[in-house]
């Protein structure tokens, strides 16, 4: 089944021209996308704007960014699944660029090897690759917190994957619940053994 278009014509409807996505995480998702399904998917989802060759370091608009997983999950639904699997894959994806090679750097200097220590640094690693949305950690136990992300229109699933992801690099297994209060408002509950 086709991803939901008119979930992301509602969720590019709450973007400001003003909110931007780092190009690195366009180029994670590209990659995804030709590793699973091959080039010509590629081609296929990278058709009209998102054509443009594409800096890590420069900013694009986050309307195109949704743009960009809704055609990704279109892509790659007979790879992965229903849209949120795809979607949870992109956010694994772009985590997964961030905790190995030269990332890990970052990765392993925010954490320190604690889940917690890590999910307390998101305001500011969210600050470093978007321009829009607030995000806030709190602790909710010693092995458990709650991340809300307010003015944040992308998909649950997506940032669900990030949290997986990050979890799984730290070497922990635990639990991302998405408590979803509007399209651009979810209160993140994460848990780890």
């Amino acid at each position: 089944m086709p991803s939901n278009k008119n979930e992301l014509a509602a969720r590019i409807a709450v973007t400001k021209p003003t909110d931007a996505v780092r190009g690195l995480f366009f180029r994670v998702v590209f990659d995804l996308v030709e590793k699973q399904a091959g080039a010509d998917a590629l081609r296929q989802v990278r058709s009209g704007t998102l054509a443009r060759d594409m800096s890590d370091l420069r900013t694009y608009p986050a309307s195109d960014y949704l743009t960009l997983l809704y055609a990704a999950a279109d892509a790659l639904e007979n790879k992965l699944g229903a849209q949120d699997a795809v979607f949870n894959a992109c956010g694994r994806a772009c985590v997964g660029r961030f905790s190995s090679g030269p990332g890990q750097v970052v990765f392993g200097i925010l954490g320190k090897g604690d889940p917690q220590r890590l999910f307390a640094q998101t305001r500011v690693a969210f600050s470093t690759v978007v321009t829009y949305g607030q995000r806030d950690h709190r602790p909710a136990g010693p092995k458990a917190c709650i991340i809300a992300y307010r003015g944040d229109m992308q998909p649950a699933a997506y940032h669900v994957g990030i949290f997986e992801g990050a979890l799984e690099a730290l070497g922990f297994k635990g639990t991302v619940t998405a408590n979803t209060l509007g399209i651009d408002s979810v209160d993140y509950e994460i848990t780890w053994e």
